[in-house]
């Protein structure tokens, strides 16, 4: 599937008041085009004599917000061609509630049904991905089960390879080898890992690009489509002299967008509840030795072992002692996903001008934030829906350039 050609959005020029609010974007116009060029792909492959693409959502409990995001899901996946099932932990014929699946004990019981549901769609072959309604138990059972999704049918891009090149600034993979253990393959072969390869946008011949998890790049998508990234600037650095606060840490948005984000050149600040931490790709060089112990020899030779394979930089994380308040007055772009009605951003503490974004089910932004940002989007969640089929279509595409075409 081609990139589809997204309209960018200029920023207004005047400071934006009470008088002369900034715009308000909505995530269906930039969610369009993706959604048009997929169901060309589909159709394509329909005409081709190939299978539609087929996506299964696990729906481990009847959580009133999962349940709605799988019709969600489900609508959106018919409007484009693809085949989607939702496959529940429990039998319609008996009531029940959500309650019943709260508590500070583990439900060992539900993790099986939804490990069970996972290795069945691993195991049937017509199935192209999966999704699991996250979160179940809010911990390691979570992590557990994203770990257990075949690679191949990943199109949340949850899985530690996926998550691993997404951290590293890994952008392409070899189809054949999805899912790999990280170390075990090579971004290109050494002889043509050239400057120019760094440079370039185009994916390499024989190589796909890497699987990314679907909100934290359908923030990406938002940016690009409102003019946030500069594409006069080298490929892999259109966020440069950008800063950016993202309020959220979370292992599945927040701390995933921050690294995608610095890796684009921009300086990130994480926020979370207990601490600020700095990402960024031009970060001072560590000193010679970690505070309190020396490198051994063996982590010198595999750090110096690891450099020399990668094919361009990434970002690092430091400690930061600003405030929450410093940061967000210093950035260009706020993005906040904070899961509660009663967080909300001080709009004074807004930059004239700066971009804000918010990806939380609360509001976490004030109703008068247009008058100091230029550009508002209240929600993304229809580029997401787009980031995840887009993810589903070169998974099958991937699938096909290495075992040959499904039926």
């Amino acid at each position: 599937m081609s990139e589809p050609v997204v309209q960018h959005t200029s920023q207004s020029g005047s400071t934006p008041s009470a008088e002369n609010p900034g715009k308000l974007v909505q995530a269906s116009g930039i969610a369009a085009p993706f959604q048009d060029a997929i169901k060309e792909a589909i159709q394509a492959r329909v005409d081709q004599g190939k299978s539609r693409p087929k996506l299964v959502g696990i729906l481990p409990t009847p959580s009133p917000p999962s349940v709605a995001y799988s019709e969600w899901t489900r609508k959106a996946c018919e409007a484009v061609g693809i085949e989607f099932e939702i496959w529940k932990t429990w039998d319609d014929s008996v009531e029940v509630k959500e309650e019943d699946h709260k508590g500070t004990a583990p439900d060992f019981d539900l993790e099986a049904d939804v490990e069970d549901l996972i290795i069945a769609a691993n195991a049937d072959e017509s199935v192209h991905g999966i999704m699991v309604y996250y979160p179940i138990f809010f911990g390691r059972q979570d992590t557990y089960l994203q770990q257990i999704v075949d690679p191949r049918k990943d199109v949340e891009g949850l899985h530690f390879s996926y998550c691993w090149n997404m951290y590293h600034n890994v952008r392409w993979i070899s189809p054949s080898k999805l899912g790999n253990a990280p170390g075990t393959t090579r971004e290109l072969p050494e002889e043509r890992a050239t400057r120019e390869a760094l440079d370039a946008e185009q994916v390499p011949p024989g190589m796909a690009k890497s699987i990314l998890p679907c909100t934290p790049l359908a923030m990406v998508k938002c940016l690009e489509a409102v003019g946030v990234y500069d594409r006069e600037l080298p490929y892999g650095d259109r966020l440069f002299g950008k800063t950016i606060t993202v309020v959220n840490r979370s292992e599945v948005v927040g701390r995933p967008l921050a690294a995608l984000l610095s890796n684009d050149g921009a300086k990130v600040y994480s926020v979370d509840i207990d601490s600020i931490q700095e990402f960024n790709k031009r970060a001072v060089e560590p000193s010679s030795e970690p505070q309190g112990r020396a490198r051994s020899e063996i982590v010198k030779k595999a750090h110096a072992q690891n450099t020399a394979s990668q094919l361009r930089p990434h970002h690092v994380v430091r400690n930061c002692n600003m405030t929450a308040e410093e940061c967000i007055r210093a950035s260009d772009v706020v993005i906040s996903g904070v899961p509660s009605a009663n967080y909300k951003i001080e709009t004074d503490w807004i930059k004239p001008g700066a971009v804000c974004v918010n990806f939380s089910s609360e509001k976490n932004f004030k109703p008068d934030v247009r008058t100091r940002a230029s550009m508002y989007l209240p929600a993304i969640g229809k580029t997401t829906i787009a980031m995840l089929q887009r993810n589903l279509l070169r998974l099958v595409e991937y699938r096909e350039l290495s075992e040959g075409p499904s039926k």
